[in-house]
């Protein structure tokens, strides 16, 4: 059987390289693998956390989609370092949600890159009426014997409107 890639996971993950952070291009993965290589650090992993799906009209159905992105960041290099260098956690913040000095979001960040590019396609968008959020969390030793880790998780709602199956061709 071959391997399933959900197609709009695939879509948010293309506009996520093309506007996100240069730092996690090509590092986004589908689900989360656990286990992770430190040398790969930082990356990205993007699944559903729920799905929900009702009628929108009489011919329409309408799914909304709660994402999670989690960024996982090695902060083993923060070890043994003064206040002043301790970077790890900071860079975590700059990538998901980074903020430009008059407070605004950084186009470049995940969420400013899935705010600015909102629409995804044809009946498949970023649901700007519900909140995203972003969770802030240390792992220790979560990933693998010795990987330490900064991990940010966020979440939003993506919606899909499409024809109900009785009334596809």
């Amino acid at each position: 059987m071959a391997r399933y890639e959900d197609p709009i996971l695939i879509k948010i993950i293309k506009v996520l390289n093309e506007h996100g952070p240069v730092q996690l291009k090509n590092k986004y993965g589908l689900g989360d693998p656990i286990v992770v290589n430190q040398s790969q650090l930082p990356m990205a992993f993007i699944s559903y956390d729920t799905l929900t799906v009702g009628d929108y009209t009489n011919a329409e159905l309408e799914s909304r989609l709660n994402v999670v992105i989690n960024v996982v960041y090695d902060i083993k290099r923060d070890f043994m370092q003064g206040l002043s260098n301790v970077e790890g956690h900071m860079s975590l913040v700059e990538l998901l949600s980074g903020r430009n000095s008059d407070y605004s979001l950084r186009v470049n960040s995940i969420m400013g890159a899935l705010r600015a590019h909102q629409d995804l396609d044809n009946k498949l968008w970023i649901d700007v009426g519900t909140l995203s959020e972003v969770d802030y969390g240390v792992g220790l030793e979560k990933r693998g014997s010795g990987i330490y880790t900064a991990e940010g998780v966020l979440r939003f709602t993506v919606i899909n409107q499409q024809l109900k199956p009785e009334y596809q061709v």
